[in-house]
């Protein structure tokens, strides 16, 4: 599978509620791929002729269209939203130093020098992210977190080929990488494995797994760091830092449809959220439509705070409503 990942909003420091930003993927089949591209040279025609289209190239209609279309390429969307109203920097500071703290917690129990020195350095890299960034970070880990625990089970069910390769594209923001993108490569596979601790990928007793075997650990092989630091006997399981680095790329994307297909969905649920559609029940319920139901008590974009928690307001709580009555059933009949 094709995972291309975008965002919309700066994740800067706000006194306004409801300002909203949003990290959004799209996950493609490799035998999609070209119906993709040609769905994209569609909008970039009737959109900026024949250019990079953003959201503010196309009319509303243009964008029903464009989301109409989208969903009959086979593919799943996933996003995260952040409203950055609720956030107080000296909070978000916070947030960032104790979980570098938390990496380097039992730093003093790994068996090698070496795995001593890359906790440090992986709590370095956190501890040194502004606010701003920091937030971006987490959204963009809970963002990846969703397609590994979720994208599987639900193409497993339907194309189990696609689990044989997970290839992952980036919106490059610069021709060479930024101090931001080459420290979230190096933090995202660390923070993955740990989370995957208390969200596990769910697998579907009986499907055929074939295609995704050589991401399981043999016997012998599963790190010894959870034995070994904390005392967590592991048994098997995934090996996420195989999934994320085998093919992780930053990529251009005036040239990468998947990623254009990334930055719509991105700038229309932050537009969406903000009020920004006369027909804002039916984005929803498009947006919807190209995601997959979520288990009980999920949302089809997962929100999330760093700092204080309140109740959504009620005009995109009902649009999140909209969405997940329309989002396509996990399991397959």
């Amino acid at each position: 599978m094709h995972i291309f990942v975008d965002e919309s909003g700066t994740f800067t420091h706000s006194n306004e509620l409801d300002s909203w930003c949003i990290v959004a993927a799209y996950v493609a089949l490799e035998h999609r791929r070209r119906d993709i591209q040609k769905l994209v040279c569609r909008v970039r025609m009737i959109g900026n002729q024949g250019a990079e289209t953003k959201l503010k190239h196309l009319s509303e209609d243009q964008y029903i269209w464009f989301l109409t279309e989208l969903r009959k390429l086979e593919g799943l969307a996933f996003a995260v939203a952040v409203d950055i109203g609720l956030h107080r920097r000296e909070a978000v500071e916070h947030h960032r130093d104790a979980q570098a703290d938390k990496v380097i917690e039992h730093q003093d129990k790994m068996i090698h020098e070496s795995a001593r020195r890359g906790l440090a350095d992986l709590s370095s890299e956190i501890r040194s992210l502004p606010a701003q960034l920091y937030t971006q970070l987490i959204c963009q880990v809970k963002l990846f977190q969703k397609i590994l625990t979720r994208a599987p089970l639900y193409f497993v069910q339907r194309h189990p080929p696609a689990l044989a390769n997970f290839r992952w594209r980036l919106d490059r923001k610069a021709q060479t990488p930024t101090a931001y993108e080459k420290a979230f490569r190096k933090i995202l596979p660390a923070l993955l494995q740990s989370m995957s601790l208390d969200d596990p990928m769910l697998m579907l007793e009986g499907a055929d797994y074939r295609h995704f075997s050589r991401f399981d650990y043999l016997p012998g092989e599963e790190p010894s760091y959870l034995k070994d630091t904390y005392g967590i006997e592991s048994k098997g399981g995934s090996n996420i830092g195989k999934m994320i680095r085998e093919d992780f790329k930053l990529a251009d994307s005036a040239t990468t449809p998947g990623i254009q297909v990334a930055d719509l969905l991105a700038a229309g649920i932050r537009r969406l959220f903000r009020g920004g559609f006369k027909s804002d029940e039916e984005v929803s319920r498009l947006i919807g439509s190209n995601t997959v139901q979520q288990m009980k008590g999920e949302t089809p974009v997962q929100l999330i705070s760093l700092d204080r928690s309140a109740v959504v307001s009620e005009y995109p709580a009902s649009l999140i409503r909209l969405m997940a009555s329309s989002g396509r059933p996990m399991l397959a009949r």
